[in-house]
């Protein structure tokens, strides 16, 4: 079935019982996800945790040991890889052609991707700028930093405009004006041109500001999946409230440990954080601190962040010796 656009609908992938061993070593056990068309998806986890492998075998480069399910774009990834690859883009660290410059680059690559000539320059230059680089275009790469070339890299998979993109650990190497400008750029790309971002990564900052949804991934295993905010409050299942007094107040831990419904007060820079028992003790607890005799500047809930919830997912399923993660 298509959309108005002539667009297959459904999921941009879909995979169910995803499965791949590299002899006695278990890389995925049974890993399920669904990512919708024009999501910006962050796959999250440890070294080894098997994401590049998710990614390989996802693109096409390497089969699943066992699947139940394998659909990219709408279509049976085993039978189908062939129509899929040309909507597909790929960052890898595979290397650029050093003797060429950036825009030789882009725009033989887009090429491949069966643009002509006129289209694969204007893209090129497109692309220059938007990663800042035009005014080394026509520079060749080997003389390149390594935040460049990294830029370089993003570029050319994004040359041919394609439906889906997977992106590992982009923002590496990259200043962080560099990374706010890139991150900045996928949601506005997904937003207006509705293509999917597959991105690894281990700046959750990063993927806690962009992306719609994310999967921990560990031991080859999904610990956890859905939308950021989410995972994070499944994970770390607290409830805190950050009270900030005006400078100079006498407020102390022990004002709030005295309030219903508090379980612990920790005191932070500027202020104060109470765990409370439950989140139906909220209401009272905040009617309680504006009642105290002190001046605020602020009382507010603090969920719990995308980090916190990675640390509590991470690290705590030993896996056995037969199914190490690669």
């Amino acid at each position: 079935m298509t959309d108005a656009r002539g667009e297959m609908d459904g999921p941009a992938i879909e995979v169910s019982g995803l499965s791949r061993s590299f002899g006695p070593l278990v890389a995925l056990d049974s890993v399920d996800l669904t990512i919708a068309r024009g999501a910006v998806f962050g796959l999250l986890g440890p070294n080894g945790a098997g994401k590049t492998t998710t990614v390989r075998i996802l693109n096409g480069v390497l089969d699943p040991t066992s699947v139940t399910k394998l659909e990219v774009l709408g279509r049976d990834l085993r039978r189908e890889a062939e129509a899929v690859r040309p909507q597909v883009g790929v960052q890898t660290d595979t290397n650029l052609y050093e003797r060429l410059s950036a825009r030789e680059n882009l725009a033989s690559f887009g090429r491949l991707y069966g643009m002509d000539t006129p289209s694969s320059r204007s893209r090129a230059d497109e692309l220059l700028e938007m990663f800042g680089l035009t005014g080394r275009g026509g520079e060749r790469v080997e003389r390149f930093s390594k935040g460049m070339k990294q830029k370089l890299l993003i570029a050319r998979a994004l040359v041919a405009r394609p439906r889906l993109v997977y992106l590992d650990e982009p923002t590496a190497g990259l200043d962080p004006e560099a990374s706010h400008e890139l991150m900045t750029y996928i949601t506005r790309v997904s937003r207006e041109a509705h293509t999917t971002f597959f991105i690894t990564s281990h700046r959750l900052d990063e993927m806690e500001g962009v992306c719609t949804g994310v999967a921990v991934l560990d031991g080859g295993r999904i610990r956890a999946a859905g939308p950021p905010e989410q995972v994070a409050r499944a994970a770390v299942p607290r409830v805190r409230v950050r009270v900030t007094p005006a400078a100079g107040s006498p407020m102390t831990a022990a004002d709030l440990s005295a309030l219903p419904g508090v379980k612990e007060v920790l005191c932070l820079d500027g202020g104060f954080a109470a765990d409370l028992i439950e989140e139906g003790a909220v209401p009272s607890f905040v009617r309680g601190v504006v009642a105290l005799p002190f001046d605020l500047l602020g009382v507010a809930e603090e969920p719990p962040t995308l980090q916190e919830a990675y640390l509590a997912l991470v690290g705590n399923h030993q896996a056995p010796a037969e199914r190490q993660a690669v």
